[in-house]
């Protein structure tokens, strides 16, 4: 599902800004599509649930992808600097990911709140069983193609 992971990393690692554009895109609409299609098939609607349930989760991927565009944004400061990480990246990296972390969970809980109402706690509980699980796979693809960093030189800040 997340084959193209690798490739963006490679991209974020140094290639040119046009093929890097490129495979971020390639890998966001291959992220989508597999989450779309992991959904719909564990989520077992009805053709009734399934109006309910398809716009509210397509307001849900929309924010999702906002997200994932903040991810990336500082994936690509994290590849600049991989290699040789100062203190004042390293911290407003790891603020960017505490930031994001909250947004998902703030997003997760709206959402499941909505799809209650619309649908009841149980399938909106559902709904965040396989979202979690699905996420979890694409944190596990990101953190293995995530190199460690190297410590650069101390700041004097």
């Amino acid at each position: 599902m997340y084959k193209l992971m690798l490739s963006v990393w490679l991209a974020l690692a140094g290639s040119v800004a046009l093929a890097q554009q490129e495979l971020i895109e390639l890998a966001r609409q291959d992220i989508r599509a597999g989450r779309t299609g992991m959904v719909a098939a564990s989520m077992n609607l009805t053709p009734a649930q399934q109006e309910i349930f398809w716009p509210i989760y397509r307001d849900y991927a929309d924010e999702q992808e906002q997200l994932l565009d903040r991810r990336i944004k500082m994936l690509q400061q994290f590849a600049e600097r991989w290699d040789n990480m100062d203190d004042k990246t390293a911290n407003s990296i790891a603020e960017q990911t505490f930031a994001i972390q909250r947004s998902r969970i703030e997003r997760r809980e709206r959402y499941f709140k909505r799809m209650s109402e619309a649908l009841g706690p149980v399938l909106a509980a559902r709904f965040l069983q396989v979202d979690g699980q699905i996420s979890t796979l694409l944190d596990f693809e990101m953190m293995q193609l995530t190199p460690l960093l190297q410590p650069g030189e101390p700041s004097s800040d």
